[in-house]
């Protein structure tokens, strides 16, 4: 298996954010990949600028950004040819590598735009190689810009950085250096393209902990009716932990839990419920092993959900009234 190491540059309204293409906030301008093989050594780049359809003039924050003109850009190859050659490029056994998670859901969502065919599986892994790095030199949480990661790791600086073949060459020079056995378990998920079913429901488990994607559903009461959700199973033993918090959220959109396994202890459950582009909701639920002290934090949103409820109905009693 081969691994593609790929960096996108993107463009968009430059009049702002009232005025742009809902379907097509960021338009690509420019795609980078380099492939390696399974040993990450080098075999080949791929590069092309692509001509911009929807936004003709360049956004001031992509202006001081990428080493190009918008004269330059209208050279460059329509988006249906640059994609078809860059998926044919890829050739067939391989995964993606990215600096970050969004490249990948830019390409979907132009290539959606553009109708152009695109067969990523279901589920969609890929490694985001800025996790990686963190994996592997910090705290897993952390996130570090790909120049910082340069930096540290004492590569050379011989390219002009926020151009996506040079990003894609020393994203591919910290992946070659990079620790990766300690970290190559840690796979990421990308979910442009949500289960469409019951069925492709995706649940992952980790060395340290599980993640469970749920279909997309027609509005957030349909999807949290659904009792299967707030199911929490080991993942280590697969059996199911009493609960001995609640699924609860004081926003709507996050919601935690705490639940103890016979065998293996305490779980923290985080859910976050989120929309597509196309308007449905779905949900991603986290599990994770965790002791006393990982739970004081959600023991406190707990204790401020439940005051900010008392605060609501207070005020609901004081309009009655009133």
């Amino acid at each position: 298996m081969n691994y593609i190491i790929l960096d996108l540059e993107w463009n968009q309204c430059p009049d702002g954010k009232d005025k742009e293409n809902k379907d097509l906030p960021f338009e690509i301008i420019e795609i980078g990949a380099v492939k390696l093989n399974s040993d990450r050594y080098y075999l080949d780049s791929f590069e092309r600028m692509v001509a911009p359809k929807v936004y003709r003039s360049l956004h001031h924050i992509t202006k001081d950004l990428v080493h190009t003109s918008m004269k330059e850009l209208m050279k460059g190859a329509d988006f249906k040819d640059a994609a078809k050659d860059f998926f044919a490029w890829c050739g067939e056994d391989y995964i993606f590598c990215t600096w970050g998670s969004m490249d990948l859901v830019e390409l979907q969502r132009n290539c959606r735009f553009y109708n152009v065919e695109y067969n990523f599986p279901m589920p969609f892994i890929f490694y985001d190689l800025q996790k990686s790095y963190s994996l592997c030199y910090d705290d897993g949480k952390s996130r570090v810009s790909l120049e910082t990661a340069i930096t540290e790791m004492n590569i050379e600086k011989d390219l002009s950085f926020h151009s996506a073949m040079s990003d894609a060459r020393y994203t591919a020079k910290v992946f070659e250096l990079m620790d990766f056995d300690k970290v190559k378990d840690f796979t990421s998920l990308d979910l442009y393209d949500i289960p469409a079913t019951r069925k492709e429901e995706i649940t992952m488990c980790y060395p340290t902990y599980s993640k469970f994607v749920s279909m997309g559903y027609e509005d957030r009461e349909a999807l949290l009716q659904q009792s299967y959700l707030l199911c929490t199973k080991c993942y280590l033993c697969n059996k199911t932990a009493k609960k001995k918090i609640k699924w609860f959220s004081s926003n709507q959109r996050t919601y935690y839990c705490v639940a103890k396994c016979d065998a293996h202890g305490l779980l923290k459950g985080r859910m976050k419920i989120k929309k597509t582009d196309d308007g449905k909701y779905y949900a991603i639920k986290i599990l994770k092993l965790t002791d006393e002290s990982g739970i004081a934090p959600i023991r406190d949103k707990q204790l401020l959900a439940r005051a900010k409820r008392r605060e609501r109905r207070h005020r609901e009693r004081e309009k009655l009234h009133d």
